[in-house]
């Protein structure tokens, strides 16, 4: 993908992002003031916030794509070969 698309991408996800985090906070103050007496399961968070968490990791991606950082040589699924057949070579 082009950056200009990544950026889009990134700019409404971000957005995307912010209002969703304002909409589960009303949500939450919401069922606290309505189910007062039951506690509200730890389920109920995790349901909440798996959007939220899959809006994060695909913004993250998008802003990494943007800004064109690399993964690390350690983590790079390429194996740099022309090194190791360099120094396999016996020297004259």
């Amino acid at each position: 993908m082009s950056a200009i698309v990544h950026l889009l991408l990134a700019i409404t996800l971000t957005l995307f992002l912010a209002f969703q985090v304002r909409s589960f906070c009303s949500v939450v103050r919401v069922r606290r003031a309505r189910i007062a007496p039951r506690a509200p399961g730890r389920a109920d968070l995790l349901w909440t916030c798996i959007p939220m968490m899959i809006v994060l990791f695909l913004a993250a991606r998008s802003w990494f794509a943007v800004f064109d950082i690399e993964r690390p040589a350690v983590a790079s699924a390429v194996v740099n070969t022309q090194a190791a057949d360099i120094s396999a070579q016996p020297t004259k």
